[in-house]
């Protein structure tokens, strides 16, 4: 089965960025790949700096102080990797955090971002920075939480089923972290889909996941409104001790916004494991 070709792993000056530095590495070496770094960090509008007496200067001082930031984060990527047997490479986003990081990113693999921690002033790149890597980079997101430590990732599994188009999206992008795991394909869609005539079975998604080997388990649950589903996920994952959501992401732009299905945007508000998603 072909594996990932490349992971590339956020990085920015917030606290977590060692933990999915830690976990993009474990990830890239046992799928043999190339590993990036990509930092990307808040940048104000220069047009702010414009408000204020002495603009030049302190737009200045400020670009000075955030490129001693990213060298400093780029510093802990390159020691951080030396000790790892993985190919690594670093690259920096500069400008527009959301356009420029999507630019880079299309070519990934599979995507490690960061859940958005209110505590922490530097885990704020852009508003809806994390829905932008999950709605549009096309590309497989593994979100880590905020808090907690993940020794393993994919050993047990909570599948999120539905039989649409994201789920079984994101089964397919979730399947180099599945061969040989044990995994719980939960069932249920939200009132307003449980009437779709194209859904696939679960039983199609047990058949492709014991060609890899993987030991399924499934349980139905009638349709549902969106935040009992996206409690129902997290509650069950706690149940059988998941050290992985997968499940596909909703949501469109609306506005100049983006707009989350009521189950991504529980998932993404309260979960405690990782979680693989795919738009």
């Amino acid at each position: 089965m072909l594996g990932y070709t490349s992971i590339f792993v956020h990085q920015d000056a917030s606290a977590r960025a060692d933990v999915r530095r830690d976990i993009a590495a474990r990830l890239a070496i046992a799928q043999h790949c190339r590993l990036v770094g990509l930092c990307t960090m808040f940048s104000p509008d220069p047009d702010w700096f414009y408000r204020m007496d002495h603009a030049a200067k302190c737009l200045q001082e400020d670009l000075e102080h955030r490129r001693q930031m990213r060298d400093r984060v780029r510093q802990h990527f390159e020691r951080d990797m030396a000790d790892q047997s993985v190919s690594a490479e670093w690259r920096a986003v500069e400008g527009e955090p959301i356009s420029r990081t999507l630019r880079e990113i299309h070519e990934a693999g599979l995507i490690v971002a960061g859940q958005f921690d209110e505590s922490d002033p530097e885990s704020f790149i852009a508003p809806q920075f994390l829905e932008s890597l999950v709605l549009e980079s096309g590309r497989p997101v593994l979100v880590i939480p905020y808090t907690g430590q993940f020794p393993t990732i994919g050993s047990k599994v909570l599948l999120a089923w539905d039989g649409g188009r994201e789920a079984s999206r994101a089964l397919h992008d979730a399947l180099p972290l599945l061969a040989g795991s044990r995994i719980h394909l939960l069932h249920a869609n939200a009132s307003m889909h449980s009437l779709r005539t194209d859904a696939a079975p679960a039983a199609s998604a047990a058949r492709l996941l014991a060609d890899i080997g993987a030991e399924v388990e499934i349980e139905n649950e009638p349709a549902a409104n969106d935040l009992a589903i996206g409690e129902l996920i997290l509650s069950r994952a706690a149940d059988i001790g998941a050290d992985l959501i997968v499940m596909g992401a909703y949501g469109h732009g609306r506005f100049r916004e983006l707009l989350l299905g009521g189950v991504t945007r529980t998932i993404l508000s309260s979960m405690t494991v990782p979680v693989l998603m795919t738009h």
